[in-house]
């Protein structure tokens, strides 16, 4: 089965930027796609931690190692926008990642990886909509995944350079699997590395 590697919420983005750690998105070999209202939320306001350092691998990466995927969510934000300029981002992010969702896994052997940090993620019936063959993963769980795979020498050291700046919430191990994971249920196995 192929995987995708989503980043559902701005979370993991901003803190792998303050950690200077963005590639370790790259390391498990998946493609790497990034919604475009997810990519908006955290470059939106270039002066907030990590926001120019996200806009600068997204430019230096995009097309090559990365797919910024355009949604249906994003144009009717930008629409809505528009005409309130008020028009909040609120939860459009993991809408979108749903979004990209439906259509990297519609009618092919796919499963993805999603990585999120925002804990509003597990309040919302996001996870209760996931298709087969699915994992979602906190930011310090796909972190400590690549630590037990070898592919980093530390998890925790990545994550101690962010604490200052995004809170020790981020510090939360979090791992569910939808149906059909069962070959994914050790999913940093699944990841197949350089």
């Amino acid at each position: 089965m192929k995987l995708s590697l989503i980043v559902t919420d701005s979370g993991p983005l901003i803190t792998l930027a303050v950690a200077e750690a963005l590639d370790v998105l790259f390391m498990p070999g998946l493609p790497v796609i990034v919604p475009d209202m997810v990519r908006h939320e955290v470059i939106a306001d270039l002066s907030k931690p990590g926001a120019l350092l996200v806009a600068d691998w997204i430019r230096a990466n995009n097309s090559h190692r990365l797919t910024v995927a355009p949604t249906e969510v994003f144009e009717e934000f930008m629409l809505l926008k528009s005409i309130n300029p008020a028009t909040k981002t609120k939860n459009r992010g993991e809408q979108a990642a749903a979004e990209v969702l439906a259509t990297v896994l519609e009618g092919q052997d796919f499963g993805a990886v999603l990585v999120f940090e925002d804990s509003a993620v597990r309040k919302t019936n996001f996870l209760l909509r996931l298709p087969d063959a699915v994992v979602v993963a906190s930011t310090s769980e796909f972190l400590f995944g690549l630590q037990s795979r070898g592919v980093i020498a530390s998890a925790q050291a990545i994550l101690d350079r962010a604490v200052d700046v995004r809170g020790n919430e981020l510090l939360v191990r979090y791992v569910v699997g939808s149906q059909d994971t069962e070959h994914l249920q050790d999913w940093p196995q699944a990841l197949r590395t350089p």
